[in-house]
């Protein structure tokens, strides 16, 4: 039953991540979306405040300290970045924004070091976690010059963050990895929790994972893995 739900979690989160990158590109996470952002003018650290129209992107200039429009912003914006630039205003420009990050991971692969009789592996385990953490994304505005001479606008995003996991997974628990101390071979619910970076390139999210696991049942004592660490490749889906 613990291994037909977590198999059940594990299975929507793939789905989303293959079939809905489409919507996740649309949300702010992923395109550069009203709001306020950081920038460096002049070499000096300036907050921002970012406006979509239908072919224009204009930036403008907030108070230090305050997110609001000093007065000479509404009169001209700081910058403005047309669709239809011309080479000769086609510097890149990068902005980013810095927030807090709920993401649903599941890691579908372990690096186990060695311990006992056992020698270092990987292991696949159904699990998932949830990521809290600390997120900069960052977005690269650039135009790029075509053979025939169109200038088309390109927004590259970006975003790393760190942070700490929890979660619930299951592990194969049989005579080997206990030692012989058990006689019988069943799925086991285990408690994962541990420190993780996660990146994102556009649509795509995945991420390194430090952690440990830990037995859930009166076998613990037995199970060669208990609160040892492990290094996982992780990949989730935003929920923020």
């Amino acid at each position: 039953m613990i291994r037909h739900v977590i198999i059940l979690i594990q299975i929507v989160c793939s789905v989303f991540c293959l079939t809905g990158c489409s919507s996740l590109k649309d949300s702010p996470k992923f395109k550069f979306d009203d709001g306020v952002y950081l920038t460096k003018t002049e070499g000096k650290k300036q907050h921002v405040f970012v406006e979509n129209t239908n072919d224009t992107i204009s930036i403008y200039a907030l108070r230090k300290g305050w997110h609001k429009l000093s007065p000479e912003a509404n009169l001209k914006p700081l910058k403005s970045y047309s669709i239809n630039n011309s080479v000769k205003s086609a510097d890149a420009h990068t902005y980013w924004q810095n927030s807090f990050d709920i993401d649903f991971l599941t890691i579908p692969i372990k690096f186990r070091p060695s311990t006992q009789s056992f020698p270092r592996q990987f292991s696949n385990h159904i699990n998932g976690v949830i990521y809290l953490g600390y997120r900069n994304d960052t977005y690269r505005l650039s135009y790029n010059k075509n053979p025939v001479g169109s200038i088309s606008q390109k927004i590259t995003h970006y975003g790393i963050s760190a942070g700490f996991i929890t979660g619930i997974g299951a592990t194969t628990m049989n005579p080997w990895v206990t030692n012989n101390q058990i006689s019988i071979e069943y799925d086991g619910l285990i408690w994962s929790k541990g420190i993780a970076i996660v990146m994102g390139l556009d649509k795509f999210t995945f991420g390194l994972v430090g952690a440990v696991d830990h037995l859930l049942d009166g076998n613990r004592n037995f199970w060669i893995y208990q609160g040892k660490p492990y290094i996982g490749l992780a990949v989730g889906l935003n929920l923020n």
